[in-house]
């Protein structure tokens, strides 16, 4: 058990004192169970949601690709796996080990064995509280800790109805629950307003490229019509390799930021001022060979993975090549080949000052994509402090 002047958080509400109890799971639900261990038949006209671990994300419930079975395959599911409205949901198979939301649906559904679901006992625990214990640092640690060089990534029932966690009293917990709930639906919105404003983004990029909506010059006079380069044609490679550093020489801080062909912009930094690349006088396309990641740069940075492409513009508008490379998906699954392959795929040009219209107006798009995203990464550091502080 924890030291004694560990159990009680570092922040709390005034009108609350006493010790917190260091308790089982087991002890403060009334159910742990996990979902059916057989794969059941899957029907697109089943009447009951067939739930597994990829609608389990954090925080919420994803029903955006969802499966379904019929009646009596989920009567079978059904009997031993009773998932009923706000058990809390947890993901205890696989890559996502660790997601944790609440069941926010009414109508009963079936559940496969890589999601378990918890039942809070409302005399010993809320199932809003419960969800937050769980999705806090310490919650998402221990659930860490316990699979651990395990080859396959799994959390048994056993194992899960003995993890312990400090509780407060039932009116504690609503009080702790209530105002990181809160805290969440302030979260929930910009997440909301992020994803509008990127099936926006989509539906105008549609437009866009197929031609549907056109601009006209500044005499309001309509442009040529437009004419096709391959990606060979249309962009300038640059070799890479004294722009380039060894993986490890990437620190996880310094002055320069370090970029590969990864989903993430940033892969780390580094100090050697002597590798970088101005992509503020030249900006570029990242383009990756064997793991296809598209990116526009415009700032310096220094190149951190073999097979990363730096692609200037012949004489296009570069972050129009960047939209016209998102738009036909090159980072698809079919597409993630050798870039003697991609090179090869051809792409739509208009008139340069057409491009620049059609990369400005998409820009503004991505712009206030990026401010509600740094809203919603501020929300979220907030919430965490919040758990780290109000959680033992």
């Amino acid at each position: 058990m924890p030291k004694q002047e560990q159990n009680t958080p570092a922040l709390r509400f005034p009108e609350f004192d006493g010790d917190w109890h260091y308790l089982a799971l087991n002890a403060v639900t009334s159910k742990i169970q996990d979902g059916t261990h057989f794969s059941p038949q899957l029907t697109e006209d089943g009447k009951y949601l067939y739930i597994t671990s990829k609608n389990i994300r954090m925080g919420y419930l994803d029903l955006n690709d969802v499966s379904f079975v019929s009646e009596h395959e989920h009567r079978n599911i059904y009997k031993r796996c009773d998932v009923s409205e706000n058990d809390v949901l947890l993901t205890k198979d696989g890559a996502s080990t660790g997601n944790v939301c609440i069941n926010t649906l009414k109508e009963p559904f079936s559940l496969l064995s890589s999601v378990a679901f918890l039942r809070a006992n409302p005399e010993k625990c809320l199932h809003s509280f419960l969800y937050q214990i769980l999705a806090s640092g310490n919650g998402q640690r221990r659930i860490l800790e316990s699979i651990a060089g395990q080859a396959i990534t799994r959390i048994t029932l056993e194992k899960l109805r003995s993890y312990k966690f400090f509780f407060p009293k039932v009116p504690e917990q609503k009080k702790i629950a209530a105002f990181l709930g809160a805290v969440d639906e302030k979260i929930a919105q910009l997440q909301k307003k992020k994803d509008l404003l990127e099936v926006y983004k989509k539906g105008c990029m549609q437009k866009l490229f197929s031609q549907a909506i056109r601009f006209t010059d500044d005499n309001g006079n309509p442009f040529p019509d437009w004419g096709k380069k391959t990606v060979a044609n249309a962009f300038s490679p640059i070799p890479t390799k004294r722009f380039q550093i060894k993986s490890n020489e990437i620190l996880e801080t310094g002055e320069i930021p370090v970029v590969d062909q990864g989903q993430s912009s940033i892969a780390g930094y580094t100090d050697q001022e002597n590798k970088i690349f101005n992509a503020k006088e030249i900006p570029v396309v990242i383009f990756g060979d064997h793991t296809t990641a598209v990116k526009f740069l415009d700032f310096k940075f220094v190149v951190g993975a073999d097979g990363t492409k730096i692609l200037s513009s012949k004489g296009d508008k570069i972050r129009y090549l960047y939209y016209a490379l998102q738009f036909f998906n090159v980072e698809a699954e079919g597409y993630k080949r050798h870039f003697s392959i991609l090179k090869e795929i051809a792409l739509p040009i208009p008139h340069l000052d057409e491009q620049k219209k059609i990369a400005d107006f998409l820009s503004e798009i991505d712009n206030k994509i990026a401010l509600v995203s740094g809203e919603l990464n501020k929300a979220k550091i907030f919430k965490k402090g919040l758990l780290q502080q109000m959680f033992v």
